[in-house]
């Protein structure tokens, strides 16, 4: 969400979310959001990392960035009277340890659609290829009242 000229709050489509604050405070890149699947790109940094005394990325930074990377790709499939979405659950599978030196890349997917409700999974890999970590997550959308106008 982001604030129009009056102040009121509207939703940011994924094409122009680079410089909101959600992504950008965490140093996420959306590289695609489109037609239900999302891309998103993490330029690894210090203060990035820290899980249990290693130099991985923070299993926290990675919940982090799957709620960007499955949230950016339900909100690529919106359909004009849906006004903003929230996280129900996230379930996050860690596999292995993240290492690298500069980049991972989160790929993400809806598989499901419902009236207000969407399913989406992804993964997390890292600079290898290997995928470290598996996500499902379920969101709710929230659509605008019959006569309602933003």
């Amino acid at each position: 969400m982001a604030q129009d000229e009056q102040g009121r709050m509207v939703s940011v489509p994924p094409s122009e979310a680079n410089g909101y604050p959600f992504y950008s405070w965490a140093g996420l890149r959306i590289v695609e959001a489109v037609d239900g699947q999302s891309t998103i790109v993490l330029d690894v940094q210090f203060h990035h990392r820290g899980g249990g005394g290693t130099d991985a990325v923070n299993g926290g930074i990675v919940a982090y960035m799957f709620d960007g990377l499955l949230g950016s790709a339900v909100r690529s499939v919106w359909t004009e009277n849906v006004v903003t979405q929230v996280t129900i659950t996230l379930n996050i599978q860690y596999l292995r340890m993240i290492k690298a030196k500069k980049q991972i890349v989160g790929h993400a997917r809806v598989t499901r659609r419902g009236a207000t409700t969407m399913f989406a999974d992804g993964e997390i890999l890292d600079e290898e290829g290997n995928v470290c970590a598996k996500c499902t997550g379920i969101y709710r959308l929230f659509r605008k009242r019959e006569g309602e106008h933003r």
